[in-house]
């Protein structure tokens, strides 16, 4: 079972969040441990199998707000954060604890209306050799039906994410949501991005607070 601290200090775009009781459960976050740090794992969900090497906390202790990533800008998955989609709520719309049902919200309050949901990529996958560009056509993507939250981060080259780092979720078609981290893609219209937090080292808190003081859940 995971400790659940949801009393850790919220970011200042988390503290203007305007959450209902409803979203404020829903999009509970789980970190995993990693080394001295916690790296984004999953959206939590009550049954699911987490263990004492993770934390869960509230959406609000972690979200860094939103932005407009402009077409043709670059971007990489982040390596570990996939899960496959989640069955719709018939009463919302929204995914059930689903990183798309996250950003669909996120849209919606943003900006009072409901997001068409179709893969942000140009439909292509880019590598890099010899400083030469090479792009691999995936026919269809657009069309799929199954796109989900993707973790990305806005690098041409290749290098690990660090404590503090940025990710953004995005919509992208499952067929792009499994590219290698070791290629990129490039943006085919002018997308919206939840930002959060990737990796946190809630030491302070900790030191005040230790796990074990803390609800497992």
């Amino acid at each position: 079972m995971a400790y659940y601290l949801k009393d850790l200090p919220f970011t200042e775009e988390g503290k203007m969040l305007k959450l209902s009781d409803e979203d404020r459960e829903r999009f509970r976050l789980v970190y995993k441990r990693e080394g001295d740090g916690w790296v984004l794992h999953d959206i939590y969900e009550k049954g699911g199998e987490y263990g004492e090497d993770c934390i869960v906390v509230p959406l609000e202790s972690t979200y860094k707000g939103y932005t407009y990533i402009d077409e043709g800008k670059i971007f990489r998955n982040v390596k570990g954060t996939t899960n496959d989609p989640m069955p719709i709520n018939p009463n919302t719309g929204y995914e059930y604890h689903s990183w798309i049902g996250l950003w669909k919200q996120m849209y919606y309050q943003t900006t009072g209306t409901n997001p068409i949901c179709v893969c942000c990529t140009d439909g292509k996958v880019y590598e890099t050799s010899d400083r030469v560009e090479y792009g691999e056509d995936l026919k269809g993507c657009q069309n799929t039906g199954l796109i989900v939250g993707g973790h990305v981060i806005r690098r041409k080259r290749y290098k690990s994410v660090n404590v503090g780092d940025l990710v953004y979720i995005v919509p992208i078609c499952m067929s792009h949501d499994h590219i290698k981290i070791k290629k990129y893609m490039k943006t085919g219209q002018k997308t919206f991005a939840v930002k959060l937090n990737y990796k946190i080292i809630p030491q302070n808190y900790l030191a005040r607070h230790p796990l074990e003081t803390h609800e497992k859940i």
